[in-house]
């Protein structure tokens, strides 16, 4: 049995009742992602941990899972990876007060009803993580190393002298 997240929650109730969520999101709700990979392959696994540090800072931690495929730059061809991310934040209402966070949370910035869109936050962090040119490992790659090489690489005695110039404007009188 599939166990689906909230799409949004009150952090603030939410960590002092120190919850704990375990489920999924659907990968057809996750649209944002979609338009950013070739195919998502699987619902995103998500465990979500509310609660209170030491500063009496509301903490929500993410770990997420998902399959997708992705387009190899050097080949064109789909293959299929598995992003796993994990982060921690912090709820914020404003960008001032983003700033005064600790360095070890990210802000979370709450709606007007004083909630977090969680499949947001956690469809973001999957979008950062994404590769910005996504390849195949060198073994798995229809191109190979030899194919990655383009013209030829002139030796150091064909180049010319990028300061020859200069000797010919300090001999002119």
């Amino acid at each position: 049995m599939e166990n689906r997240l909230p799409l949004t929650i009150d952090p603030i109730k939410a960590a002092q009742k120190r919850l704990d969520y375990i489920g999924e999101f659907l990968a057809k709700n996750a649209s944002r992602l979609a338009e950013s990979v070739d195919s998502v392959n699987s619902n995103i696994e998500c465990a979500l941990s509310f609660g209170i540090d030491q500063q009496r800072l509301c903490v929500i931690k993410i770990d997420a899972k998902v399959l997708l495929t992705l387009v190899c730059q050097r080949c064109q061809k789909p293959f299929e990876v598995c992003i796993h991310v994990k982060n921690k934040f912090s709820p914020v209402k404003s960008d001032a007060q983003a700033e005064d966070l600790p360095e070890c949370y990210e802000p979370a910035l709450l709606n007007e009803f004083g909630e977090i869109d969680i499949l947001a936050l956690v469809e973001d962090e999957i979008i950062l993580s994404l590769p910005i040119a996504p390849v195949h490992d060198s073994q798995h790659c229809e191109v190979s190393e030899a194919d990655m090489v383009f013209g030829e690489i002139p030796t150091e005695d064909d180049r010319p002298n990028p300061f020859a110039i200069l000797a010919s404007l300090k001999n002119k009188p």
